[in-house]
């Protein structure tokens, strides 16, 4: 029995090593794929420009004025390096795996033009908005998926909400019937979605702890 136990702590021993070097490197893989963590939101603010209304249906979210520049406010997290943002039409849902456009974020040059226009936020997919009474009129929330690139081939996989404000009273009833309302964007708020191999990375650090508490069990 007791050589039994001296093969198995061994053997527990080896693998206890091997598995965080083997999860240094999905840690380092995923890295290395992904940019940094990204979350945070703004409010659209006009800044001096009229902010663009949005015809919002099941299928694209349509601007007044596509490529509309408005000013940020209230910027956190990885949003507080913008102050200002191009807001683009976007088609067809669910949408390509590549994506498509819905900000081109920048700094302010002048009060009407970026200096930096590498940074783009695009949506992969939108859900069905969540409706809520807010002073008078209708918020409407819409969960999507979507990446942000930071113009130097660095993508991260996002989620999170973006804010509708309308007037129209029957905003829900059009959209469950397949039509529009016609709305405000108010805002956006995101966080980043781990990669497979990060989370792969998690699965084995969990492995290395149920097996280091084995061990001690065997020891005693």
């Amino acid at each position: 029995m007791i050589s039994f136990k001296s093969i198995l702590l061994n053997a527990t021993l080896a693998v206890t090593v091997a598995i965080p070097l083997a999860t240094t490197g999905l840690f380092t893989s995923a890295g290395s794929a992904q940019a940094a963590a990204l979350n945070g939101g703004f409010n659209y603010s006009g800044a001096g420009f009229p902010l663009p209304t949005v015809t919002v249906s099941n299928t694209s979210l349509k601007f007044s004025s596509n490529l509309t520049l408005a000013g940020l406010g209230l910027q956190t997290g990885s949003f507080t390096a913008f102050d200002a943002a191009h807001v683009s039409d976007v088609t067809t849902n669910p949408l390509t795996a590549g994506g498509s456009l819905f900000l081109d974020l920048g700094v302010y040059a002048t009060s009407s033009t970026l200096t930096d226009l590498a940074n783009t936020f695009s949506l992969t997919s939108f859900a069905t908005p969540i409706f809520t009474p807010q002073n008078g009129g209708i918020n409407a929330r819409v969960n999507y998926l979507g990446f942000f690139d930071d113009g130097s081939g660095n993508k991260t996989n996002a989620k999170g909400y973006i804010d509708f404000v309308t007037q129209d009273l029957n905003a829900e009833a059009n959209y469950n019937n397949n039509g529009t309302f016609q709305a405000t964007f108010m805002g956006l708020a995101v966080t980043t979605v781990p990669e497979p191999a990060a989370l792969l990375g998690l699965g084995a650090v969990g492995a290395v702890m149920a097996m280091s508490r084995r061990r001690k069990s065997f020891a005693q």
